[in-house]
């Protein structure tokens, strides 16, 4: 029997909650971040990000995201970015932050909360194997991708405009959201 729509908004919403309880873990209270603003990210610093969201966004423990985890962390990221104005790039001791370009700090409309998961739901599917299942080396193949896609000199550095658009890939975010 075919779940329902309501039952997958239902779902996502739940594991979206989780998503941000969890990741409000370890972070002590104060100024946000401490306006650490990320001037340059390399690859390696990329995949070691890629690696701390792929096992906090795995809420049930089993080493690989479901499509409701995957597009519940991507509506999450979504939210915080376009509420904050900036992503955060988790780094091995510390977290820094990209800041997004022309930002209002109004709250995604639902039909945008729409766009978003079904173009995570879309993704997951291109990136996933067979298992239905999106395994740590798919889940680093994608972030590799929007890396790749981000640098546009190609020099295995984000800087500048790139790191902002490497943020609003991170974000699923239009330009114009």
């Amino acid at each position: 029997m075919p779940t329902s729509i309501f039952m997958n908004s239902v779902v996502a919403t739940l594991a979206a909650a989780g998503v941000a309880v969890t990741s409000l873990v370890g972070i002590n209270p104060g100024p946000a971040y401490d306006n650490d603003e990320l001037t340059k990210l390399s690859k390696t610093e990329a995949s070691i990000h890629a690696d701390q969201v792929f096992f906090r966004a795995d809420q049930d423990g089993d080493n690989a995201l479901s499509v409701d985890e995957f597009a519940a962390l991507n509506i999450v990221t979504a939210e915080l970015a376009n509420l904050n104005g900036f992503v955060v790039v988790e780094k091995t001791n510390s977290y820094e932050t990209i800041s997004l370009p022309d930002r209002t700090s109004a709250a995604l409309s639902p039909a945008e909360h729409a766009r978003i998961d079904a173009v995570s739901r879309h993704t997951f599917y291109a990136f996933a194997g067979e298992d239905g299942k999106m395994q740590q080396g798919e889940y680093k193949g994608l972030q590799e991708a929007i890396f790749l896609s981000s640098d546009l000199n190609a020099n295995g550095a984000l800087t500048r405009a790139e790191l902002a658009l490497f943020a609003q890939r991170q974000a699923f975010l239009r330009p114009e959201a």
